[in-house]
């Protein structure tokens, strides 16, 4: 949420500053300037990547309002909880579980145990299955990128455009004012979408990819640990030492002596 907040203030500083400076709010507005840039760039977006990613990009904007998240604490006690009921009661009693984990890749986790799959096949499966997991949530930030990078110039194009019509227009002085200005408000148009929305999505986005990276590698090495047969006890305290705890604040140093002790007499 806190996302959207930024760059809904971020358009308004840019449409506040130009009200300020006394322009008329319609001189920002041109909806040649939107379609050439705009347009524009998702069309370049869509040669480069193609309609997959392009889709997926679309839908990772939900993330803005609801960041993807796993509860690392709470996932910590159910491999806990798992581990001990496998230990007593076989790992079949594991596949009652199954139908009510969420997370596929949790559940892809355990109907692996429940196989019995190989130490080796079972590693290798999870590895290939977390980069693939990777390369998805990675894809909307490659593509806004993209979009930040594609969209200035295009920007520039869309001026050219402008100013070409203008120039056929010398005939009307009186004219060319407003047809310049109109002409650099595709400029605008397409440097304000690349700063104030399209890069920033990019480095939101990868951050979050970044942080399920790290939230999914927990998950494995959990995983690993249950086929592994180890105690609940054992888990929990491996996984533990993979989240962050907050420091205690360092006393000052007040020496040996308790303060107030009295000095030894010279």
């Amino acid at each position: 949420m806190t996302s959207l907040l930024g760059l809904v203030l971020g358009i308004l500083c840019v449409v506040g500053g130009a009200i300020s400076d006394s322009d008329p709010l319609s001189s920002l507005f041109s909806v040649t300037a939107v379609i050439i840039v705009l347009c524009g760039a998702f069309s370049a977006s869509l040669v480069h990547f193609g309609l997959g990613p392009m889709i997926t990009a679309m839908k990772g904007l939900g993330w803005l309002a609801k960041p993807p998240k796993t509860d690392l604490p709470k996932f910590i006690e159910q491999v806990a909880e798992w581990s001990t009921l496998a230990r007593s009661q076989g790992t079949l009693a594991l596949e009652n579980i199954i139908p009510t984990v969420a997370d596929p890749f949790q559940r892809q986790g355990l109907q692996m145990i429940v196989d019995n799959t190989g130490p080796d096949d079972f590693a290798t499966i999870l590895e290939i299955m977390g980069e693939n997991a990777g390369r998805t949530q990675m894809a909307p930030a490659e593509v806004w990128e993209a979009l930040g990078g594609y969209s200035p110039t295009i920007g520039v194009m869309g001026a050219v455009l402008g100013l070409i019509h203008v120039m056929m227009r010398l005939d009307h002085p009186e004219e060319l004012g407003q047809g310049i200005a109109t002409a650099f408000v595709a400029t605008i148009y397409g440097v304000g979408f690349a700063n104030l929305i399209a890069l920033p999505l990019g480095a939101r986005f990868k951050h979050l990819a970044k942080e399920l990276e790290r939230e999914r590698h927990v998950v494995i090495q959990g995983f690993m640990l249950l086929a592994e047969g180890k105690p609940g006890i054992v888990i929990r305290q491996n996984l533990q030492s993979f989240l962050e705890t907050k420091k205690s604040p360092v006393k000052p140093e007040t020496g040996d002596e308790p303060a107030g002790a009295a000095q030894p007499a010279e």
